[in-house]
């Protein structure tokens, strides 16, 4: 093993594909992450006063805190990719627009690679980043997964990765 681990390229690409186009996962995030994790229509949350048991009010202003990081932590993950990669992770994969109508926007960034090629490229690009920048962010990993795939050393079918996107 080098410096950089070896991880299997294929998969971590299936899994970065998959986290922006499975609705219960990016989409879902940018959902709740909205105004930084504040919402609750009431100011008790410490469960002291008038609260239920487990308190559900806490729990959804941590949850929507957490989306919010993990927001965050995309955000900050494609805009450390290179130019090209970010056009295509923002339009095809954030804003989910088809190849034909993301190429309108990026050609002048593909030269002479493919789109497929290119996507596959910043999906890499991505996944490196994410996982970096979402593990200094200790996001939440049932939110955000680790999206590299590395096998085991020793292993011939085992692979560490994140929970299943």
């Amino acid at each position: 093993m080098g410096l950089f681990p070896e991880f299997n390229e294929k998969k971590t690409i299936q899994n970065v594909r998959k986290f922006f186009s499975n609705e219960k996962r990016y989409p879902r995030i940018c959902r709740n992450a909205w105004m930084d994790g504040i919402k609750s229509q009431v100011n008790d949350v410490t469960g002291i006063r008038g609260s239920r048991k487990g308190n559900g009010s806490e729990k959804m202003m941590i949850y929507y805190a957490e989306c919010a990081r993990a927001k965050q932590a995309v955000e900050k993950a494609i805009s450390a990719c290179s130019v090209g990669s970010q056009d295509i992770l923002n339009w095809h994969h954030v804003k989910q627009l088809t190849v034909a109508e993301t190429k309108l926007h990026i050609n002048h960034h593909l030269g002479h690679s493919t789109f497929k090629d290119a996507d596959e490229v910043a999906c890499l690009e991505f996944a490196e980043a994410c996982d970096r920048i979402s593990t200094q962010m200790n996001c939440n990993l049932e939110i955000l997964p680790l999206f590299l795939v590395i096998p085991m050393p020793g292993a011939h079918k085992k692979e560490i990765t994140g929970k299943n996107q």
